[in-house]
């Protein structure tokens, strides 16, 4: 057996074993190596290349901002206010799950910390509210997805690391695709109440002074994307530098609300840790596992059987679409985005195609495999807080998932959709 079929038989061969995705790239790479009689510092070595980026240092600061958030009764704040907006509009609290998670992306830009967090206070108040505890479950999960979507994103900050692509066009590449998941998320929630397949009780129209207080009460939450955004945008601060400020920023708000001790930072200063840990150890270990890709000539083998399949740009954006949200159902985002980037950026260069329309593009492809069985993650999150058992938690959440393959249908074939943003700042 030749090297590099060593390479990709032993990584498939670990991961039907359920390997977990950074052990596998590990020893597939090792025995790469050894099939080649190679020197084995190039795992080490290539490893620490992997990890060793100032970009990359913005990952825990968000994912820090995210659990700091659920800590300090933000989350609430921005519930309360989505609330007051859209709590009497016919799909009633079904709206305000999605609006509470666009305003929660424009902070955190995770997508686990919107369902553990935010989703655990959307999905009490609707049951509280009467609402089916499988829809309530099915649109927290949906709608935790826009967390990576809406700047600032933890997912296109490894994508930009990895690709060498501006973070900053790269956040706002994301505004417009955002919005329109939330919007198609809502159409559907207004289309199920509509038509009495989902029993939606609606919130009595609050007078504007109740508006207008839970306003000023998530006032200082609203402006948090202001400030995080706004720095990249302005040249105040790098995405990693924004992170910093996001960080301090909600620090200050949890002082202010007084409901910040020393064990809600400890606890957030663990969960960020042990999530940050998992992250960088599998984006170093898939630098080892590209570098042999890259030997081997493995990118340009794919190119040319593209090719010879079909030169059509439309197809081809399709086959890349269908593959993403295949390897979606199995593997985590994260884990896929740092095998797949290498590749589809050599695609992507071949077809004429803006690297920021493919990041935003392919993130969203993969962040759509939060939702999808067998992995899922949101999934499992919002199943262990509804007690539901996972299948039926996947098989309410599938409902959603047409919607956002419609609007990934519009942002792969309208690359303006996502570049109109990014253009006004280059």
């Amino acid at each position: 057996m030749n090297p590099i079929s060593i390479l990709l038989v032993s990584f498939v061969v670990l991961l039907a074993f359920r390997c977990p995705i950074a052990i596998a790239l590990f020893l597939s790479s090792l025995f790469y190596l050894l099939s080649k009689g190679m020197n084995l510092t190039i795992i080490p070595q290539t490893m620490i290349e992997g990890v060793n980026s100032y970009t990359l240092l913005a990952v825990p600061l968000y994912i820090f901002v995210g659990e700091l958030m659920n800590s300090t009764g933000i989350t609430n704040r921005i519930f309360n206010f989505a609330l007051a907006l859209m709590g009497h509009i016919r799909g009633g609290l079904g709206h305000v799950n999605v609006l509470g998670s666009m305003i929660f992306a424009g902070i955190s830009g995770s997508a686990t910390a919107d369902a553990a967090g935010l989703g655990r206070v959307e999905i009490k108040a609707m049951e509280e509210s009467g609402y089916r505890t499988e829809f309530a479950a099915a649109i927290t999960a949906a709608s935790s997805i826009i967390g990576p979507i809406i700047p600032p994103s933890i997912h296109m900050v490894i994508y930009g690391a990895i690709a060498d692509v501006s973070v900053a066009s790269l956040f706002l590449g994301g505004f417009v695709p955002g919005i329109l998941m939330g919007l198609s998320l809502m159409v559907m929630i207004y289309f199920m109440a509509r038509t009495g397949r989902e029993v939606c009780p609606v919130h009595k129209r609050p007078p504007l002074k109740e508006i207008f207080k839970a306003f000023r009460r998530a006032l200082f939450p609203l402006l948090a994307p202001v400030i995080i955004v706004g720095s990249i945008i302005f040249g105040i601060g790098t995405p990693t530098e924004s992170g910093a400020i996001a960080v301090m920023y909600i620090i200050i708000l949890g002082l202010i609300y007084r409901e910040l001790t020393i064990r809600n930072i400890l606890s957030a200063l663990e969960r960020t840790v042990l999530s940050s840990v998992v992250i960088m150890f599998i984006l170093s270990t898939s630098r080892a596992f590209a570098w042999a890709l890259t030997i081997e000539r493995v990118t340009d083998s794919i190119i040319e059987f593209i090719y010879g399949f079909t030169g059509s740009k439309f197809v081809i954006l399709l086959l890349i679409n269908v593959v993403l949200l295949i390897l979606g159902c199995f593997e985590t985002a994260t884990a896929n985005l740092v095998i797949v980037t290498p590749i589809l950026v050599a695609v992507a260069q071949q077809l004429d195609m803006d690297l920021v329309h493919l990041g935003v593009m392919v993130v969203f492809n993969l962040v759509i495999g939060i939702i999808t069985p067998p992995v899922g993650t949101s999934l499992y999150i919002v199943a262990d807080i509804t007690k539901l058992p996972f299948e039926t938690v996947a098989k309410e959440t599938l409902k959603y998932i047409p919607p956002l393959l419609v609007v990934l249908g519009l942002i792969t074939y309208c690359p303006q959709l996502v570049l109109f943003i990014p253009n006004l700042f280059r």
